[in-house]
């Protein structure tokens, strides 16, 4: 005799349950999440690899900084001695080149980081129904929204471009902005779940997160302090390697990029299944959203349902 599943509440959970639930499902499916995150790592670490020349390290910002000074002592409060450490300060080109070079990675970093997270919207939502994950299914399924979804991401960067601007120039316009950020963070997965455009795929975000603001703010810091702490600890011998390896040049460079590559496809897993859990978390509390209306929703009935 077949009962019909009664999951009223799949997916409704605090920020502590959705941090929780992320681990299990990491830890069910690790290494299909892996796999996906790899795919979207690769052209980043190749990307990173190819521009490490040209992307600035800490002595390029601090000569950013010694120009943006200018010449004039007065406004730096070192000795001669810490001053004649500094930097030379940068040419217009090289300022020009250093920032065109910082935004073209930013951008593509994140347009694919969007693409990634309509990937594991598909994939986390399949485990549910299915308890597994089909790799090629969750890529086919993003790459239906691949266009809306690029647009997002250059929409995202927009967004955090402000915010950074906002805080550097006053603070009440960027609090204002990330705000929004919250807001508008749930987007690719209305996208890939629900079928919106760009704009209205905002819009609808924006709708789902308006009672849940505190909720979701909390989430998505929770999940960023964790996020960070792992990378810490994962990147902690990196740099060690780094240290060994630096007199070999080319080897090193091409290890480093190695190692950061590996990380960055075992951390993203994290904050993608997060976001999605945060997506149906909204659903849940705004429209009792649950497992019947998420196989009905992916055209799937789960095993043990029953039709009228």
């Amino acid at each position: 005799m077949q009962v019909e599943q009664q999951p009223t509440q799949t997916f409704r959970r605090n920020p502590f349950e959705i941090i929780g639930e992320c681990f299990s499902i990491y830890g069910r499916h690790f290494r299909k999440l892996f796999l996906i995150a790899l795919i979207i790592q690769v052209p980043l670490a190749v990307m990173e690899f190819a521009l490490a020349d040209s992307l600035p390290a800490v002595e390029d910002f601090q000569a950013l900084m010694v120009t943006i000074a200018g010449d004039s002592q007065a406004g730096l409060s070192l000795a001669d001695e810490e001053l004649s450490e500094l930097p030379e300060p940068l040419s217009g080109g090289e300022i020009s080149g250093l920032l065109t070079t910082m935004v073209v990675y930013l951008i593509v970093n994140l347009i694919l980081q969007t693409f990634l997270v309509g990937v594991f919207t598909h994939s986390v939502a399949m485990q549910y129904l299915t308890n597994r994950i089909d790799v090629g299914m969750s890529y086919r399924r993003a790459w239906w929204r691949v266009l809306t979804l690029l647009l997002i991401g250059l929409m995202y960067f927009c967004i955090l471009t402000l915010m950074v601007a906002g805080f550097a120039l006053f603070i009440v316009p960027g609090l204002v902005i990330l705000a929004l950020v919250i807001y508008w963070s749930a987007a690719p997965q209305v996208v890939v779940m629900e079928g919106y455009k760009p704009f209205s795929a905002m819009t609808r975000s924006f709708s789902l997160v308006r009672s849940n603001w505190l909720r979701t703010f909390a989430t998505y810091l929770l999940i960023l302090l964790v996020v960070f702490g792992l990378s810490v600890l994962l990147l902690l011998p990196l740099a060690g390697l780094a240290m060994a390896t630096e007199s070999l040049g080319f080897l090193a460079r091409f290890l480093e990029a190695l190692g950061n590559m590996l990380v960055s496809a075992i951390i993203a897993p994290l904050p993608g299944i997060a976001s999605v859990l945060v997506y149906l978390n909204l659903k849940a509390r705004n429209e009792d959203y649950d497992l019947n209306a998420l196989s009905e929703q992916m055209g799937f009935t789960p095993p043990g349902s029953t039709t009228a």
